[in-house]
């Protein structure tokens, strides 16, 4: 057993499938198999049930994969122990948001330390997987106010600590200025289902139509990127809601508040328990804090 067999485990366990596992790490599904079926021999007991369907994992399997994770976030941690602290970079992974990858680039631009930071934008589910396995040091994730307790939950099932980053913010309806309704005052959230809508294809962005009750909307678009998320908005045919702290300034996208709802999202930053934010990471958390002060 080396390394490389708990990298192909995990990724096996990730994808649900070892012919999708295979076709992510580059290798032949037959040699994945029969590494696996190895691997489990010189174990004593079988970490995947195989079905028709793909994988899923025993009870042992469950234990070894969450040992596993463990172990590769520590092997991680010791091949980067020679890197100076004040060299270190930034390495957020995010949900898909422009609030934030604005912040970061002000940020970015605001140092006197130039150096290639990393901010990756992908699924609330898929953030917190990121920085659970090491691939990020902190990851931003939002959510309805509603449903604090549940995140909580969520994020201590995969070992994170979670810190308030901003206070709740409102949430409002998001176009572009050539929308239909960019001059009028104001929106009804069950008015959204009047106009085609656009949101991201995660499944925790499919929720949040849930607590809209939009879930039905007969006009919507899913998109996986921020980039087509943009382009879509910009068509000014599609509308979405997004959160803010104050109205953007000098902004070709335009804010509607609802009139017959009041929905606010919060925000935290995750990190590993044992895991201690840098000076350029505190640097980072107050500048995003201290700049919605202004």
């Amino acid at each position: 057993m080396n390394f490389h067999h708990l990298e192909y485990a995990l990724e096996v366990a990730k994808a649900g499938a070892i012919r999708k596992a295979s076709q992510n790490l580059y290798i032949s599904q037959p040699y994945l198999s029969g590494m696996i079926k190895s691997l489990e021999d010189e174990l004593g007991y079988r970490i995947f049930n195989r079905t028709a369907a793909g994988v899923t994992l025993t009870r042992e399997g469950k234990e070894f994969i969450k040992s596993t994770k463990i172990i590769l976030r520590e092997l991680k941690r010791i091949c980067e122990m020679n890197v100076n602290e004040e060299e270190q970079k930034l390495n957020i992974s995010c949900y898909h948001t422009a609030y934030v990858m604005d912040k970061f680039l002000r940020f970015h631009n605001a140092s006197d330390y130039k150096c290639s930071d990393r901010l990756k934008e992908m699924g609330i589910k898929e953030t917190l997987e990121s920085v659970s396995l090491g691939d990020s040091t902190i990851g931003i994730v939002f959510f309805v106010k509603e449903k604090h307790r549940l995140y909580m939950k969520m994020i201590s099932e995969y070992n994170l600590l979670a810190t308030e980053l901003l206070a709740p913010m409102q949430v409002y309806a998001y176009m572009y200025k050539n929308h239909p309704l960019a001059q009028t005052a104001g929106i009804k959230v069950e008015n959204l289902n009047d106009y085609p809508y656009v949101t991201y294809s995660d499944e925790y962005s499919k929720k949040y139509l849930d607590i809209l009750g939009i879930e039905e909307h007969p006009h919507l678009l899913e998109v996986s990127d921020r980039g087509s998320f943009n382009d879509v908005l910009k068509s000014g045919e599609y509308l979405t809601s997004m959160a803010f702290p104050k109205q953007p300034e000098n902004s070709d996208f335009v804010l509607l508040p609802f009139e017959d709802r009041e929905i606010f999202l919060c925000s935290v930053y995750v990190t590993m328990k044992n895991y201690c934010l840098n000076q350029r990471e505190k640097e980072f958390i107050e500048f995003v804090r201290d700049i919605e002060k202004q």
